[in-house]
């Protein structure tokens, strides 16, 4: 048995702690609220963006997740709540005197720059031109430069239960043309939680991990052909319209092949078995 914190126990980090207590492990979970995380989860009150909030921090502490999600979409919460996030979290263990086996970090493909439908993996260049990217990279590299071993792991965009965006804009007629392409990826919640268990498992294995992977499923989709898709398999959806931010977004394709090769075995490999999950779930 492992003892594990989860700092930011939101709806990845939440379902992770939940999971890792079934699998005998004592868990914290680190929140700004007092609301229950799940059973035998043990919850802390605090905020990565106050440090003197977070001297509550359990001893021996073997494993620790930071996937906290920043509550302002600009570039100073994003430095707030992740660069001087992981450096107050950091800090606090410093200041115990304690060293972790391992940190992981949930980090985001943002990192990436490329737009011209390439394929990336983890040892792409990496030299974003949106804040978000940017500030996401600063807190990978400053993790790395840390006193405890480290990994970040990237998600692309993330569906799941609560997160039925995709799915709503399908039902309201969302368009784009097939040309030119726009390259999209996909993760599901449960898979999400899968890798980070999946690589914390190693490690408390003795195993070597490496210190970034891309998290994604096997079948990178256009845009189109998601959209589609999902039309034919709701059948009752409203007259097309045109996606107004379908040429914002990020065209590439990302490889989950190191995550494969080291064993891991998506519960969902593209976003038709995940989708039709969803839709199955929401009786559509």
């Amino acid at each position: 048995m492992a003892q594990i914190l989860v700092v930011g126990a939101g709806d990845i980090g939440g379902q992770l702690a939940i999971k890792l207590v079934k699998a005998g492990h004592e868990v914290w979970g680190l929140r700004r609220s007092d609301k229950l995380i799940g059973h035998g989860v043990q919850t802390i009150v605090g905020d990565v963006s106050e440090p003197e909030t977070l001297l509550d921090i359990p001893n021996d502490i073997d494993i620790v997740v930071y996937s906290v999600a920043s509550p302002e979409f600009s570039v100073e919460g994003y430095h707030k709540y992740y660069y001087g996030g992981i450096q107050h979290v950091l800090h606090a263990l410093k200041a115990q005197g304690q060293k972790p086996k391992h940190v992981f970090f949930t980090s985001s493909s943002s990192v990436y720059h490329q737009m011209d439908a390439s394929w990336v993996d983890e040892n792409s260049t990496t030299e974003p031109t949106s804040f978000a990217g940017k500030e996401l990279l600063q807190a990978e590299n400053a993790l790395a430069e840390g006193y405890i071993p480290a990994t970040s792991v990237r998600f692309p965009g993330i569906y799941g239960p609560g997160r039925n965006r995709m799915i709503e804009q399908a039902r309201q007629g969302g368009h784009c043309d097939p040309t030119p392409e726009v390259w999209t990826n996909r993760i599901h919640r449960d898979d999400c939680v899968g890798v980070l268990q999946f690589l914390i498992e190693k490690v408390l294995a003795g195993e070597a991990i490496e210190g970034v992977y891309l998290a994604c499923d096997s079948q990178p989709a256009t845009l189109y052909e998601i959209l589609e898709w999902m039309k034919d398999r709701i059948g009752e959806v409203e007259p097309d319209y045109e996606l107004p931010e379908a040429t914002r977004r990020a065209n590439r394709r990302c490889s989950n092949k190191r995550l494969i090769d080291e064993g891991y075995r998506f519960k969902f490999n593209n976003y038709q078995e995940g989708y039709e999950f969803m839709l199955k779930e929401l009786e559509l």
